[in-house]
């Protein structure tokens, strides 16, 4: 009796321990591709790298749970994690293992509040209308241009009101002495209905400008709006994106993306994507003592698609960029060059 009375017991605590799993998700995606780009250094040589992080798409594992607490409610923690294609290293030096996404929050009918290292507001917002949708991430602009990508120490909030959705962010600084040095807050919106997408978010913080032992916060706003429209076969899109930061040494350290792209279904299977990303950046310095100034770089951007499987994709692009001002000549070692070419190409594979 007492055998059997154990036996129950464990297969009861086994049970319930795969019930409590069941709503977590293993995913993840890894990208095996090759690029090459042109006078990467004065001398005019070109490079051929594995791309580590990803060509295409970033490389990931993550961990995705949810767990329903009643009520209409649930709670949802997501724990993501980057790596090397070429090493199988994580995909950053400081060794931290969920770099990517770390966040836990509930969610209901009022929204979601996630609380951890989030995605900021601003890229969460300007993804619906990016010709590329992140993809490329090394290569086009629109990472650089996210108000920081990802916050750490994140309270985001995410309501979906019929069309709208909108978005409320607040990063604590955890500066001593201080309830706004360090910190970022962030209102977003976006809109879908048919084929249009649109949106647009505003960014504010008091970022470091200065160095861990002298440390100097000043203002950070960031503006983003877009929109994009999906025809069917054909999708078009457009994106302005612009920030200001004081400086030291000037009023304002500023920097502006623009960027019109569109892609094309060609079969069920075959895309091609097309763009023009610019960036132009005022009264800037690079590192130490060499003078920037203002800055312009222009890529145009071809890419297709294949798809293999529902999961398997091919991938090849061709981009050119046309580098003036402080791009082209700024920097502690001058790259001295004003023309950039690349390729790509591999196979990236979702699970």
């Amino acid at each position: 009796m007492k055998r059997s009375t154990l036996v129950a017991a464990m297969l009861a605590a086994l049970s319930s321990h795969a019930y409590a799993q069941s709503g977590v998700v293993v995913y993840g995606s890894f990208d095996g591709g090759l690029r090459h780009e042109s006078n990467i250094d004065p001398a005019g040589n070109g490079v051929t790298t594995m791309s580590s992080n990803g060509t295409f798409r970033s490389n990931r594992l993550g961990f995705r749970g949810s767990e329903d607490i009643g009520g209409g409610m649930k709670v949802n923690f997501v724990l993501e994690a980057g790596f090397d294609s070429g090493t199988g290293a994580l995909n950053n030096s400081n060794g931290v293992l969920f770099q990517r996404e770390a966040h836990v929050g509930v969610s209901g009918k009022f929204g979601a509040i996630d609380v951890g290292r989030n995605y900021t507001a601003a890229y969460r917002t300007i993804i619906a209308f990016d010709p590329f949708k992140y993809r490329y991430p090394s290569v086009t602009y629109t990472l650089s241009s996210t108000a920081g990508t990802r916050k750490d120490n994140d309270i985001q909030y995410t309501g979906r009101f019929g069309n709208w959705t909108a978005r409320a962010e607040y990063a604590l600084g955890e500066q001593p002495g201080s309830s706004d040095n360090g910190t970022t807050k962030a209102l977003g919106l976006n809109y879908a209905s048919g084929g249009l997408k649109a949106g647009a978010v505003y960014t504010m913080s008091e970022q470091n400008v200065g160095t861990t032992a002298n440390q100097n916060y000043r203002d950070f706003d960031h503006y983003a709006l877009g929109a994009s429209y999906d025809f069917g076969a054909l999708t078009l899109a457009i994106g302005h994106v612009k920030q200001e930061q004081a400086t030291a040494t000037t009023r304002d350290n500023t920097s502006a993306w623009d960027w019109f792209g569109g892609s094309y279904q060609i079969t069920e299977r075959f895309d091609i994507t097309a763009a023009v990303y610019r960036n132009k950046a005022y009264n800037t310095k690079a590192t130490g003592p060499a003078a920037v100034g203002d800055s312009r770089k222009d890529l145009y951007m071809v890419g297709v698609t294949y798809d293999l499987s529902k999961r398997t994709i091919f991938y090849a692009e061709l981009d050119r960029t046309h580098l003036e001002g402080g791009f082209a000549t700024g920097g502690n070692t001058k790259l001295g060059q004003t023309r950039q070419r690349g390729m790509a190409a591999g196979i990236m594979h979702q699970f």
